[in-house]
């Protein structure tokens, strides 16, 4: 199964200029990490899956080269608090022919009857992609957005080992959250591209302040895609996203 589901997870972020360019997008973390699975049962198919690692159990029985997200960000130790009570999330995807299914949202729903059953999971965090096949406008501009209406709490929490910092040269921010986010939707598509499906998950939902993007970096084993380091604390979920997935 594991490995279906890294010739899986290659196929998908090929199709949006992502992946490792493997025959499998596989790594040892994969050994020990959970996964979560939708499955169609009419075609009898992995539709998509989601990586989910329980930091404190990570922490204990791997060490701290066991989390992910450790390799790519330098983490302040106040990173502890949330370790405790963190779930990591990371390498999604969802088959081609999945698209448009409302798979993501059957993912997350997995998700939420995996909080429901382990309360003691407080934050949700890991790296959310942006392709590198993207225009550099097109980047520019979303980081920009993305950082400045979900700015860490904390600046120095995450350091990114390779960081993104560029300046969205022709993509203006006015202060009003929704103005710009009509303005970002318009820019992008004027370059024949859109806002990652994630980015718009994650922002969705918690109230303010409950979502946050600690750093942003390149990776360059994933295709040089840029990564946001989100942070979400559950305990701010919006009601209608409460009541959907928990």
């Amino acid at each position: 199964i594991l490995r279906e589901i890294g010739r899986l997870r290659e196929v998908a972020l090929r199709a949006v200029g992502e992946g490792t360019w493997q025959r499998r997008d596989l790594d040892d973390h994969d050994r020990y990490y959970m996964h979560l699975i939708l499955w169609d049962p009419d075609d009898l198919e992995i539709a998509g899956a989601y990586r989910l690692g329980d930091c404190a159990k990570i922490l204990q029985k791997v060490g701290s080269n066991g989390l992910y997200t450790n390799a790519f960000y330098q983490f302040d130790t106040a990173i502890s608090d949330i370790h405790a009570q963190g779930l990591e999330l990371g390498r999604s995807f969802v088959q081609p022919r999945y698209w448009g299914k409302r798979s993501l949202d059957y993912l997350w729903l997995g998700i939420g009857a995996l909080l429901k059953q382990r309360p003691q999971y407080r934050y949700l965090f890991g790296s959310v992609s942006i392709s590198n096949a993207l225009p550099d406008p097109a980047k520019e501009a979303l980081v920009a957005f993305y950082r400045h209406y979900f700015p860490p709490v904390h600046p120095q929490l995450a350091t990114a080992n390779h960081p993104y910092n560029p300046e969205a040269k022709h993509f203006r921010l006015t202060g009003c959250y929704e103005q710009d986010f009509c303005d970002l939707k318009s820019y992008l598509a004027s370059m024949g591209t859109a806002i990652p499906t994630l980015y718009k998950q994650y922002a969705d939902l918690c109230e303010k302040g409950g979502v946050q993007f600690l750093a942003f970096g390149v990776d360059p084993d994933f295709s040089n895609s840029i990564d946001g380091l989100v942070l979400v604390d559950i305990t701010k979920l919006k009601p209608k996203k409460r009541k959907r997935y928990l």
